[in-house]
Order: structure tokens, then sequence, then C-alpha cells
């Protein structure tokens, strides 16, 4: 037996002392991402952090550190952390199984067979969009999308739909944030998204005119709760030879639609934005 690691108890040969430090390690390892995930928006601070979790701020910093090498949380902006990439990957399978996917499963393919386009289902996480749902059009269409995949607010149909109708914290927060230019048709300017918002707000659907993808298009809606908060947002992509203005007047009502029925099975009851009838 190594001296260097004695052993208080033993059952069936096994060290209870160290499979209880393991354990403890683990429960501490997921309370830190319980707080990371309930500072999604926002994000926290290694001293905030090292309170919230009380542990000393070296202690906490050690745990992020062997969580950012695995992916499971992020610094982001200097001292802030966040949720890292990892977690949406891991929740993936989880996620094709969700209450709100299984929920909108059969719009989305109603949807889908009255457009022929891409449909997607995502919901806001932080500052971004995460898919959890896609359903393929029936044409040859290559996007980057997957499920499980996130992408910024500012510059989808998914995330503006978000945008338009929640509160200025999160408004302020995509703000406060660098809006890198993806595509030449990009927003790039607070002004820019404000004056889209203030559109999207009065017609009920969003539109990506090429802003994230060349070459795609995008209508974009969001799906309520019964407290009136946008939960998620459904989207039609389509390749830039298929939609032009009058198809966005096609589609866009179509897509609020979609978000309408949804919303109503999440128990939204009020008036839905925009022309909807």
């Amino acid at each position: 037996m190594n001296p260097s690691h004695p052993i208080s108890e033993t059952n069936g040969g096994h060290d209870v002392s160290t499979r209880t430090s393991v354990s403890t390690t683990v429960a501490k390892a997921i309370g830190i991402l319980d707080i990371l995930a309930s500072k999604a928006d926002t994000g926290i601070s290694l001293t905030e952090l090292s309170l919230l979790i009380d542990m000393p701020k070296s202690s906490t910093h050690r745990y992020l550190v062997t969580l950012q090498e695995l992916r499971l949380a992020e610094r982001k902006g200097g001292d802030r952390f966040y949720l890292g990439t990892k977690v949406i990957e891991l929740a993936g399978s989880f996620l094709v199984k969700s209450d709100l996917r299984n929920e909108s499963q059969e719009i989305l393919n109603e949807l889908a067979e009255k457009t022929s386009e891409t449909i997607h289902l995502a919901v806001p996480s932080g500052t971004e969009m995460v898919y959890i749902a896609k359903v393929e059009s029936k044409h040859a269409l290559v996007m980057s999308s997957h499920i499980g995949a996130r992408i910024p607010m500012y510059c989808s149909a998914l995330g503006k739909a978000i945008l338009a109708f929640s509160g200025e914290e999160l408004l302020n927060m995509v703000l406060s944030l660098p809006m890198a230019q993806r595509t030449t048709n990009s927003i790039t300017t607070p002004e820019a998204l404000k004056a889209d918002l203030q559109h999207i707000k009065s017609r009920g659907f969003a539109i990506d005119n090429e802003e994230n993808e060349i070459s795609i298009r995008c209508v974009g809606a969001p799906i309520f709760d019964y407290t009136t908060t946008p939960i998620a947002a459904i989207s039609i992509s389509v390749p830039r030879t298929r939609m032009n203005q009058e198809r966005y007047g096609i589609l866009g009502p179509m897509v609020m639609e979609a978000a309408y029925m949804v919303s109503k099975r999440k128990g939204f009851s009020d008036k839905y934005p925009g022309n909807l009838e």
C-alpha cells in the first residue's frame, strides 16, 4: 500500500475516503456549472463565483481551469466566465427529446411541407441561439446549422425575433459585446440593430438578409410562453435565389402562424404581435 495515500476506511478493498473525496470534487464542479448556468446571460467573475461556491479564489480558479480545458466553461471579456460549448454538445441528445421540441415537431414538419424549405427551432442561451431542431428542405441546401450549434442573436432571424420582444437587459448585453461582421450584410452598429428590431416588432417576424451566412436568407418568429416571455424561435431558411421581397411577405406570416401555434401549446393566450389574423 502506498503510504502517501492513507486509507481511513475500506469496504471490499475499495478506498472509501478516496471515493468520498472524488464525489465531493465532482459535486463542487457541478455546483460551479450550476452557477454558470444561472449566470448564462451575464457571466460571473472569479471573485463572485468563489463567494457563491464558498471556496477560496485559488481553489475556484483551479476548478475553472479544468472546466475550461474540458470546454465546459469559457472565459470572455477578460474576467467573466460562462458555460462552455461542450455543455451544449453534451445536451444535444437531451435537446432532441426535449418537451419543446416534441411539442413543436409536428408543426415544424407541416411548415417544411408547406414551404419546401429548411426549418429551424432554436432557444436563447446568453446572447446566442442554440439549435434544438431542424427539418431539412426537399431541395439541396448546404448550411452550417446543426442541432446543438450556436448562432449570434444580432445577425440571425431567430435571434432578432427573440431580441425584438425581450427586455432592455438582453439587448444591452448584446450591444455590450462586439458585433462581428460575419458577412457584408451583417448589422454591426447599435443604431442599425435597434432600428431593425423596431421593424420586427411592428410586423411580427424577423428577416436575416444574408447577415449570418452568404446566400442564405431567413425569416423568423418568436415562441412565447404563458408569461408572454419569448422562449424560443422558429425560422425558415431559403437560398437567396428563391427568396425575394415578395416571398418574404409570404413566408413571414407562415412562420408567425407556426410560432403562434407552438406558443399556444406553451400556454400563451395573448394576442400574437404583428398582423397575424
